[in-house]
């Protein structure tokens, strides 16, 4: 019954995260992928969904087929809610979301419209299969015992093309920091060490 309560109030109050009262308010950080062709412009979160409208810009000039948007939480240096000594960065979850542009005409309803490749220099939403709510961050930072716990979002890969084919093989462009650490951002995420 009490979680039920919960998400019915929690945009208004926020109630679930009381139960690790400890914990930061959540925030997502867009990384910096200088080289990436497509770049997220921003996000807005809405209700319990912190990535619940994310906008991207294809920077490049060539159609792009498809792209992956990948988010990292992870628990920053020393950030532990018992105190206990936690010199590492420690990754919480990674996932990952292949994403197309969308096709809206006027007669497909939301969320419903086909795929289609994203346009040269076109900047376009996303909103309805990414999904990260404040419950779930809650229950990351009581598994891995963290007062604070950083998300940090970007694009894994983009491949080019202008018509959806089966592809096979390598993504034309690949954000190789993700591959190596999940971290995309590591400047952002040595910034977030809480003090030991």
């Amino acid at each position: 019954m009490r979680n039920i309560i919960c998400l019915i109030a929690l945009p208004l109050a926020g109630c679930c995260l009381q139960e690790h009262a400890s914990l930061s308010p959540p925030e997502v950080h867009v990384a910096r992928q200088n080289d990436a062709p497509v770049q997220i412009v921003s996000i807005t979160p809405y209700g319990n969904n912190l990535l619940a409208r994310v906008i991207v810009k294809n920077n490049t000039d060539r159609y792009v087929q498809d792209f992956a948007i990948t988010w990292t939480v992870f628990r920053p240096a020393n950030c532990t809610a018992s105190g206990r000594p936690a010199p590492r960065i420690a990754e919480v979850s990674k996932t990952g979301v292949q994403c197309y542009a969308e096709d809206r005409r006027w007669w497909m309803l939301p969320g419903r419209g086909g795929s289609r490749v994203l346009l040269p220099h076109e900047q376009t939403y996303i909103n309805w299969w990414l999904w990260l709510t404040r419950e779930e961050l809650a229950k990351f930072a009581k598994d891995y015992d963290a007062r604070k716990l950083r998300v940090q979002i970007g694009i894994e890969h983009v491949n080019y093309g202008n018509k959806f084919t089966n592809r096979s093989g390598p993504p034309d462009w690949v954000n190789e920091t993700v591959g190596r650490t999940n971290i995309l951002d590591a400047e952002d995420a040595m910034k977030q060490a809480c003090a030991p």
